[in-house]
């Protein structure tokens, strides 16, 4: 079983909304990205990704707690009960990043 379509669309347009609310003109948010992922518990989770352009210093971990408590919460109402991994990475590392991710971990490192 995999999460419903309708679940990963309310949570990237909740942590779009949010974000931009927490965090009006201080950041740019892009790319967002939501994946459904197997969790290590075996159970259907989201995975989320958000690529920031901004102070690191201005990203307020208050704020982005919250964030995190009122996305649960929107998710609530269409029954997903789990709580997304949230990552943030800064836009000037997110092309390392993607290369570090497209390498199986064996492969990282051999350069």
């Amino acid at each position: 079983m995999s999460v419903q379509e309708n679940v990963l669309r309310a949570a990237e347009d909740g942590i779009k909304t949010l974000l931009n609310q927490a965090f009006a003109e201080k950041f740019t948010f892009d790319p967002i990205t939501v994946e459904s992922i197997i969790d290590h518990y075996g159970e259907d989770n989201l995975n989320i990704i958000v690529v920031y352009d901004g102070d690191y210093d201005q990203l307020d971990p208050e704020k982005l707690n919250r964030i995190s408590t009122e996305l649960a919460s929107i998710l609530a109402e269409f029954g997903f009960h789990n709580i997304p991994t949230e990552s943030y990475i800064d836009k000037k590392e997110y092309p390392e990043w993607v290369a570090l991710m497209s390498q199986a971990p064996w492969e990282q490192g051999d350069e």
